[in-house]
């Protein structure tokens, strides 16, 4: 995969949708899920072959810390056009370095909402400890291992996801799921493994059907991929999740 180090003019990107800023130390992802959205606006933005290459923001440390004094940001998004936590993150240790910058700003209590799919997050659990208000996500959008070998090949195991999830639950952070996009699945069964270690549960359909839609036919997976599929499932794992 080739790695391209750029240098950004902003660090923190306005949501009006979400009412929220985001924040990629990243452009490009080397989790490889078939399903992602991300990928088409990195196309429309910046020309890159998703499979192919990650942009390194490598200054969006000194742009994040001047965006903070400028925006004053009270919510952070972490990230929408890459794991934070990718195999890169090893390497260049970006989202960590983001986080200390936080740390320099404690009177502005920025909420800030981690998401991946990675235990490298755990690397970090000593920073966490010190940021007032921050949560940590894990997607897990299958039990079946097999089907996320399919989906997201080069990502974590949902075992190994399951493993960081409990992890940061039982050392006090403020955990949840995200159920997104939905992969054919046991709604029971995974609904009982996340049940104990998240604090709350996101769930979504899958966008972008046209993307996958071989993969599901060739596996036969092809009801997975309809409304009904949906619908039912979420309400079975919503049960679960109440009892």
């Amino acid at each position: 995969m080739k790695i391209k180090e750029i240098e950004t003019k902003t660090a923190l990107n306005y949501s009006e949708a979400k009412s929220r800023y985001t924040l990629n130390p990243y452009v490009g992802c080397s989790n490889a899920c078939i399903y992602c959205y991300a990928r088409d606006y990195a196309r429309r933005y910046r020309k890159i072959d998703w499979k192919e290459e990650i942009l390194v923001k490598i200054n969006i440390v000194e742009t994040l810390r001047r965006d903070i004094i400028k925006r004053r940001p009270r919510y952070v998004f972490m990230s929408t056009m890459c794991d934070p936590y990718q195999q890169l993150e090893e390497v260049y240790k970006l989202s960590r370095k983001c986080l200390e910058v936080f740390l320099e700003f404690p009177l502005l209590e920025v909420e800030i909402m981690i998401l991946t799919k990675s235990s490298l997050v755990l690397r970090d659990l000593d920073l966490f400890k010190k940021l007032k208000k921050i949560s940590v996500g894990l997607t897990i959008t299958t039990d079946n291992d097999e089907i996320r070998k399919l989906f997201e090949p080069r990502a974590s195991s949902i075992e190994e996801r399951l493993e960081t999830l409990r992890f940061l639950k039982e050392n006090g952070l403020k955990t949840s799921v995200f159920i997104s996009p939905m992969l054919p699945m046991n709604p029971e069964k995974l609904a009982k493994m996340v049940k104990p270690y998240a604090d709350s549960v996101f769930i979504d359909d899958m966008h972008y059907k046209w993307r996958v839609e071989n993969l599901y036919k060739r596996y036969g997976l092809s009801r997975a991929l309809t409304n009904d599929f949906f619908r039912s499932t979420k309400k079975k794992i919503l049960e679960i999740l109440k009892k």
